[in-house]
Parts: C-alpha cells; sequence; structure tokens
C-alpha cells in the first residue's frame, strides 16, 4: 500500500470520527455552529470517502473526480464561512482589523500558480470562500489578541479553521511541482495533518461550548438519543464496509468481463456506486440533525410556554402581594390618621369648652389614651410590615448576615412570651409555654434571628386561630453527650388549634408572596412574607423547618436550630418564672431623673426633635435642638454637652461630618462627648459601620423610649442621674 493511499485511508477514518464526535456533541447541545461543523464534515466525507476507496480498490485515481470530488470539497469551504460568521455573531464580533486581510494577496498568488489544474470556475470557487474563510478566522483571532480579558473566550475553532486553510493552500502548492517520490512530497504530509483538522473541529467548538448539555437528564427524548448513537454508528460501519466489498466485487466481474483491470469507461459505475454510497451515508446524516434539531425546537418551545406560564403565575402573584402591601400599609396608616384626628378633635374640645367635673375629665383622657394605644399598635403593625420588607430584600440581596453572641435563652424566651400572651388574651385564646428544664441556659448564636423566628411563628399561630390555644414547646433535639458537647439544636415547636392547611398548599408554603384559602382568609391582615423570612432565616443559621397539618383543626410548626453551648447551667423551671414575670408586671415609671445633665439633639425635621423630647420630658433632662449640622457646631463651641444624638442622613452636611467637625473645629469643648448615631438605617451591619465611623453608640428609627434612655443611662456621667428612691 502507497504511502498517498495511507493518507486516504487516515483521511476519511479521522472524517468519520470527527462527524460522530460532532454529531454526538449536537445531540447534547444542539448549537448552530454544530450544524455548520457537521455540514462542513459531510461535504469533505462525500469526497474523501468516494476518492479514498476508489483509490483502495483500484489502486489509481477516480476517472470522474471532476463531477462528484469537488463538489463535496467545494461545499464544505462555503460552510466553514457560515460557522465562521455564526461563532463571530455569538461573541459580538463586529469590527474588521485591516490586517486580517493578509490572506487575501497570498491567496490570489496561489491561485494565479495553481490555476492550471481543477479547471478555472472550480480554481475561483475554492479561493473565494477559503480566503473569505481565512480572513474572518484571522480576524477573530486578532480581536482576542487585541485585547484581552478574562470574559473572552479564546477562538479554539477559529485557529483550526484558520490552519485547516493555511495547510490546504501549502498542499496545493505543492502539488504545483514535480516530486521525486511520494515519500519526498510535501502534499501527502500535509494531507495528514489537515485531516487532523477533521477531529480538532468539534473539539474546539466542545472547549468553545462547554459540555453543560441536555444529556444529563434534561433533555426530554435522552433515551431516543442514546439509541442514535450505537444506531448511527452500525450505519456507518455498514456503510464504509459494505461500499468497499460492492467496490471490489464490481471490479472482479467488470474485470472478468472485459478481460483485465484499469480505468476505462467499465469502471465509472464502481466510482459512481461509492458516490451514492457517500450520498446514502450523508442523506442519514442529515435526517438525524433534522430530526434531533425538531425535538430540540419542540423541546425548546415546551420549556418557553413552562416560562410563559410561571412568568405569568409568578407576575399574578406579585400584583395580588402589591395589591394586598397596600391594603396591609394603608390600613395602620388610616387607624393613624384616623386616631391622631380624633385626639386632635377631644383636645381641642376640652380645650375650648373644658370638662366641669372630675368624672367627665377621667372620661376624655380615658379616650385619648384609647386613641394613642390605637396608633401605637397601628405604627408597630406599619413598622412590622416594612422590617419584613427589608428583610426580604436583604435575604434576596445576600446582605443579611447571622452574628452569632451569647445570649440567655430564658431572656429570650420571655421577651416573646410576654408580647405573644397579651395577643392572645385579645383574641379570647390560651398561651401556654413547656419548655425542657434541662436547656443550657446560655447559648452562642444570633439572638435577634433566633428571637425573631420564634416571634414570627406565634404571630402566626395567634393571628390564624380564632378559638382554642397557642402552646409553644422548646427543646433539645439529642443529647450533649454525643460526639460534641458544645454543640446542641433548640426545638422550637408552635402548636395551634387554628384553620390548618390544606394538603396541596404546604409544598408552597415557604415560598414568598404566598397566601392560601384566600377567600377565607380575607379578614385576615398579613403580608405572605413572615414564613417565607422564617424558613430563609432558620436556614442561614444551619437549621430546619417543617410543619404538620390537618385543615380544620390545626397545625404544628417545627424550627431546629444549631445552637453552641456556653453554659451548662440549666434552664430551671421556665414556666414558673414566666408566671411571676406577668405577676410583677406594673405600670411603666420612669427610671431615673437626670436634671442637671444636657444634651444636644441634631436631627433637620423638626417633628424628630419634638418626638426625642416628649419621650424624655419626665426625665427632667435638659436639652438643646440643632436643625442642621452647621447650627449644632455653632451650639458645640458654646456648650458641653453630656451626650450629642446626631441624624445620619441630612441635608448639606451628615451626621458623621458633623461630629468630626465638632470633634476637631468647635475648641475642643465637646472632644471626649459621647456621639450616638440616630439613623433610619436599620439594615443589618449598620450599627457596626456607625461605630467604626467614631461614633460610641447607634439608635435606629423609629426611637423605642425604652432604648433610649438605656442609652442615657450607659453614657450619661453617673453623678448626674438621680435614682427614683436615691
Amino acid at each position: 500500500m502507497s504511502f498517498e493511499l495511507t493518507g486516504e485511508i487516515f483521511s476519511i477514518l479521522m472524517n468519520i470520527a470527527g462527524l460522530m464526535l460532532c454529531l454526538f456533541r449536537y445531540f447534547e447541545h444542539a448549537r448552530k455552529a454544530y450544524v455548520y461543523a457537521i455540514a462542513f464534515l459531510i461535504g469533505n466525507l462525500l469526497s474523501n470517502y468516494y476518492w479514498g476507496v476508489y483509490m483502495l480498490v483500484m489502486h489509481d485515481y477516480p476517472n470522474v473526480s471532476s463531477m462528484f470530488a469537488y463538489f463535496g470539497w467545494n461545499l464544505a469551504y462555503v460552510v466553514l464561512v457560515f460557522m465562521e460568521l455564526c461563532i463571530r455573531k455569538e461573541h459580538g464580533i463586529r469590527l474588521f482589523s485591516p490586517i486580517a486581510l493578509i490572506p487575501v494577496p497570498v491567496n490570489i498568488a496561489q491561485l494565479i500558480l495553481y490555476l492550471q489544474f481543477g479547471g478555472i470556475f472550480n480554481n475561483i470557487w475554492q479561493v473565494f470562500w477559503t480566503t473569505a474563510a481565512a480572513c474572518l478566522a484571522l480576524d477573530t483571532i486578532i480581536y482576542y489578541l487585541r485585547d484581552r480579558d478574562e470574559k473572552k473566550i479564546f477562538p479554539y475553532t477559529s485557529v483550526v479553521i484558520f490552519a485547516y486553510i493555511t495547510i490546504e493552500y501549502t498542499a496545493w502548492t505543492s502539488s504545483c511541482f514535480d516530486w521525486p517520490s511520494e515519500f519526498r512530497d510535501p502534499y501527502n504530509y500535509l494531507s495528514i495533518l489537515d485531516s487532523l483538522c477533521f477531529i480538532l473541529i468539534p473539539l474546539a467548538l466542545t472547549k468553545l461550548y462547554g459540555r453543560d448539555s441536555n444529556a444529563s437528564g434534561n433533555y426530554p427524548n435522552e433515551h431516543l438519543m442514546s439509541l442514535f448513537k450505537p444506531l448511527y454508528s452500525s450505519i456507518v460501519a455498514v456503510c464504509c464496509f459494505g461500499g468497499y466489498f460492492l467496490a471490489i466485487w464490481m471490479r472482479n466481474t467488470l474485470g472478468n468481463g472485459t478481460g483485465g483491470t484499469g480505468d476505462g469507461d467499465p469502471y465509472k459505475i464502481i466510482a459512481v456506486m461509492l458516490f451514492v454510497v457517500s450520498v446514502t451515508l450523508i442523506s442519514f446524516t442529515m435526517i438525524i440533525v433534522l430530526v434531533v434539531g425538531s425535538m430540540q425546537k419542540t423541546y425548546e418551545g415546551e420549556e418557553l410556554k413552562k416560562a410563559k406560564f410561571s412568568a405569568e403565575k409568578s407576575n399574578a402573584i406579585k400584583s395580588e402581594f402589591l395589591a394586598n402591601m397596600s391594603h396591609e400599609i394603608r390600613t395602620p396608616i388610616n387607624a393613624v390618621l384616623g386616631m391622631n384626628e380624633m385626639i386632635l378633635r377631644e383636645s381641642l374640645e376640652a380645650r375650648d369648652n373644658p370638662p366641669e367635673s372630675s368624672d367627665l375629665i377621667k372620661k376624655k383622657f380615658s379616650e385619648l389614651c384609647f386613641y394613642s394605644g390605637n396608633i401605637d399598635s397601628a405604627g408597630k403593625n406599619l413598622l412590622s410590615i416594612i422590617n419584613d420588607i427589608l428583610d426580604l430584600s436583604r435575604i434576596e440581596a445576600g446582605k443579611l448576615e447571622i452574628v452569632n453572641a451569647s445570649y440567655q435563652l430564658s431572656s429570650v424566651l420571655n421577651d416573646v412570651s410576654n408580647m405573644i400572651i397579651f395577643k392572645a388574651k385579645d383574641k379570647g385564646l390560651e398561651f401556654e409555654v413547656e419548655v425542657d428544664e434541662n436547656l443550657p441556659e446560655t447559648l452562642c448564636g444570633d439572638e435577634v434571628r433566633v428571637r425573631q423566628v420564634i416571634t414570627n411563628l406565634l404571630n402566626n399561630a395567634v393571628k390564624y386561630t380564632e378559638k382554642g390555644k397557642v402552646v409553644l414547646a422548646v427543646s433539645e433535639e439529642r443529647s450533649r453527650s454525643e460526639t460534641d458537647p458544645d454543640l446542641t439544636s433548640l426545638v422550637i415547636s408552635v402548636k395551634d388549634t387554628g384553620i390548618g392547611i390544606k394538603e396541596e398548599d404546604k409544598a408552597r408554603l415557604f415560598k414568598k408572596f404566598e397566601r392560601f384559602d384566600t377567600e377565607r382568609n380575607s379578614s385576615i391582615e398579613g403580608t405572605g412574607l413572615g414564613l417565607s423570612i422564617t424558613a430563609s432565616l432558620v436556614k442561614m443559621m444551619g437549621g430546619t423547618i417543617s410543619v404538620e397539618s390537618q385543615y380544620g383543626l390545626g397545625s404544628v410548626f417545627t424550627a431546629v436550630i444549631p445552637q453552641e453551648i456556653v453554659s451548662d447551667k440549666p434552664l430551671g423551671d421556665f414556666r414558673k418564672r414566666f408566671e411571676q414575670s406577668l405577676n410583677s408586671m406594673k405600670t411603666k415609671k420612669e427610671p431615673f431623673r437626670a436634671n442637671d445633665a444636657l444634651i444636644l439633639v441634631v436631627d433637620d425635621t423638626q417633628i424628630n426633635l419634638l418626638v426625642v423630647k416628649g419621650l424624655l420630658k419626665n426625665i427632667g433632662i435638659k436639652i438643646d435642638t440643632a436643625r442642621s449640622g452647621t447650627e449644632a457646631i455653632r451650639l458645640a463651641t458654646l456648650n458641653h454637652y453630656d451626650i450629642i444624638f446626631i441624624d445620619q442622613r441630612m441635608p448639606g452636611m451628615d451626621g458623621t461630618t458633623t461630629m468630626n467637625h465638632i470633634k476637631t473645629d468647635a475648641g475642643g469643648v465637646n472632644a471626649d462627648t459621647p456621639f450616638i448615631c440616630i439613623t433610619a438605617d436599620a439594615i443589618s451591619g449598620a450599627r457596626e459601620r456607625y461605630i467604626a465611623e467614631g461614633f460610641d453608640d447607634y439608635l435606629s428609627k423609629p426611637i423605642e423610649s425604652a432604648r433610649l434612655e438605656k442609652t442615657l443611662e450607659t453614657y450619661l456621667p453617673k453623678d448626674k442621674i438621680d435614682y427614683a428612691g436615691d
């Protein structure tokens, strides 16, 4: 077997291997570039098989090569251009560098040299398309090299295409000269290199697009695709070997009939037969490509319908959520404004027409207290809604962090129980607490989020329970004598005798914006965010949450939250301590007086200044106020203050800038004064950020009177605090 013939067989094998590899990749990842690559390999196979097998059987070149062989090769060169254009479009490459035109003069020179072979039309056709493909591939490579960054993908396919055309042109040029033997003819070696590109192209496309394929189980006809691979491999083997053996039989039969062998007219039928075999193989390949493409379009259409349905459902849920949110926000605002209007009316009436008897005065003040209580309740409800929205946005943005620290479990349970028991009593419900006495008293975890989880579950239980009781049970999931004695898991169960949850609604229970049984629950306030936020918080703390429910009979929500043990001291009888706490609750009194203390409050909003002054009225503290940073600096040069409260977000000069000016530019009068930041910025990490900027502490708006008093008690000089009874 000659070296040239060996190269032809190698070319056929590489062509078939590349085609099968490209086709199988197309099964997995139906991209248009793979279709062009398959068409390129089909065009080459159409000619290579016909040419190579004829040479193997007849030991001579085909006698009808000009009609059959060049058809497939010329088709392949056209496809290369469209494949490169497809890749450039996908990567947004539109500019064209003049340097990429270098192949034009080189190929024209080669055309003039090779014009004597293969015909004028054939040569011009090949030169035009190969030059276009070479220029586009070179420009893509230049585009990558000119401005390299991590986002750009290396142009593997363009490099292979450019190398393929360069080898082709070199091989054509070498064939224009006479060589002493086939082993000295560069064309034979270049043909082998050329054939390697057949398998490099599908490999380059795989590198370009990756292996994130539908074959992993997402493809709707994966089993059918798995059948195509052995079926196609079998067809390839039958066609290739069948055509070869059929050609040998025809050669022997025709040879016996003509009395010898050679490349005479009778043997044209062998060439035609081999071409028909090539067309058969190619036709079957095209059918498979069309079937897979059709299946992919069907699949994508179904996925598009699902995505559209999901998007429409999501939009409907969000629209319903926004409508519900509008209702939920407007309801407490209506209560605030309405009750405030009643307070104004009653106050004006009492001012203009003072009641004559003490009983009427008491009645009037009782009414004002009732209106004020409703405002307080509505305001807290509105704040809860806003906090839910902020928590959800922080969770979705990944900005909500779990901050672990040591805390007293009894304090958390006592606070949430005190809050819920009054809500339960208002609805005529019983509230029971069952806490394992052996629980550790001191734990390490995010106290705020643990408290929020318990509060959300209890609020939800009270909200959806009309009669009966709500039970909070807290225990441990496992014994602490196991592998890690410093870890335990809090098991928080909230049981109610409420309306329960339908079985079909359980799967959507912890999704945001979801509310169930809306007709039955239309009168129950809520945003549909509470359980979603609770589930997210539990997951962020490494825990789990589950629900058991019978529709119409009640539900049990159970959250398991891992916590670190700080102290082994047992919690003890929490029920008894809780009852003692309830019995000892009395009317709130001011904790101390500070008649000799002087503070400065800086805020650009007048009503905020009035709120602070009103909250501290009974403490007797002296208060100066400023509406801007400039005014605050002026006052700070004249007076020494025991504490300076500064609003962070003010026009002209913010709180941090004001504080720095007071510390450095106010004559040092208040250089050592504690500065407290007051701001509506209540996102996670705000306190740490403001302290890092130089503030001594942080209060979030709306200001809670208890926290404000605690801050004063912490930072005021001890000799200016007069405790009641001292």
